[in-house]
């Protein structure tokens, strides 16, 4: 064969191969939702926690992410109808199960009552002094609360919002993750320091999880990358460069 022939072949080859990984690379731009969920998911320019710890997964799996933010009941039903997408800082539900596939545990987390007087140790002591508590709208922590009878409840969308509420005295408690409150009221400017944190509740997994499309090749390059991640020391820098 002659050899402009052979060469001809080779770069052909050569650039079926490119066009190939070229358009493969394409595909991996996923999209990711998260809700506004300080300090876990904060915004586009803040970031926080769980986005921080998403962009370490997506670099150990090899995949671009389209990481965009929406109120956090919508985000839910953003990935539930966008195929092939996924979505992080979320709690595991059986409802939710049934509708998304659940990939990899990012972050644990500790719910408590938050006030600025009396502690709250107990959903038995908050009913039984008829508190009005604060609770992040469509949370898994809102449904937690009507299970252990408690019904006053003021169901608010941001923690900026709440934690105003909480230092008007609008609200006498708000049951949330306590690394928020903490990290929420500092950045609201008030004093962190007169928090009073319950002992803690309900313990939680932030998932990250994914639309039923999701496929079993990816699902299982997403799990083995953030197992990776759990044992990589930039997790925990990250992790406590929100809570200093």
């Amino acid at each position: 064969m002659p050899i402009l022939r052979i060469l001809g072949h080779v770069l052909l080859g050569a650039s079926l191969y490119a066009a190939f990984t070229a358009g493969a690379r394409s595909q991996d731009k996923i999209i990711a939702y998260t809700g506004f969920l300080p300090p876990l998911s904060i915004n586009a320019e803040e970031r926080g926690i769980s986005v921080e710890i998403m962009e370490l997964v997506a670099k150990e799996a090899d995949i671009e992410l389209d990481i965009r933010f929406a109120p956090w009941k919508r985000a839910q039903l953003l990935v539930e109808n966008t195929p092939g997408s996924l979505i992080f800082s979320l709690a595991y539900t059986r409802k939710r199960s049934e509708k998304l596939k659940y990939i990899a545990p990012l972050i644990y987390t500790e719910s408590a009552f938050i006030t600025l007087d009396e502690q709250i140790d107990s959903f038995e002591q908050a009913l039984a002094d008829n508190k009005v508590i604060g609770v992040h709208l469509g949370s898994q922590r809102a449904r937690i609360l009507r299970r252990n009878g408690l019904t006053n409840l003021t169901e608010i969308a941001t923690a900026e919002q709440m934690a105003r509420m909480l230092q008007a005295g609008r609200v006498d408690a708000w049951y949330t993750i306590s690394m928020r409150a903490s990290y929420i009221t500092r950045k609201q400017g008030f004093d962190h320091t007169r928090l009073q944190v319950g002992a803690p509740l309900s313990h939680g997994v932030q998932w990250l999880a994914a639309n039923k499309s999701v496929s079993p090749a990816l699902k299982a390059r997403l799990s083995k990358a953030v197992s990776k991640v759990w044992r990589d020391p930039r997790y925990w820098q990250i992790v406590d460069s929100y809570l200093q």
